[in-house]
């Protein structure tokens, strides 16, 4: 699995590409603005997807633990009645 610094760097790296990739290109400085104001909503929306995924791997992850446990607690306390 990815670790998360490896994906916040990867981002990171990605949206400085394309930040200076766009303000090297030969355009108007206004579409340039418009340009980066786009690509910067774009992956705005994309890591906000993939914190919405993580969150959601996480907390099924979290509900399974919990389920194991409680059953795992619930055999513990039948033994000690028996």
């Amino acid at each position: 699995m990815i670790s998360g610094k490896f994906l916040f760097g990867l981002l990171t790296g990605a949206a400085a590409g394309v930040a200076i990739g766009v303000l090297f290109a030969p355009e108007k400085g206004v579409d340039t603005r418009k340009k980066l104001i786009k690509k910067g909503g774009d992956l705005a929306v994309d890591l906000k997807n993939r914190l919405a995924e993580w969150y959601e791997t996480g907390m099924q992850q979290y509900e399974s633990v919990k389920e194991h446990n409680d059953a795992t607690q619930s055999s513990m306390d039948d033994t000690k009645t028996s």
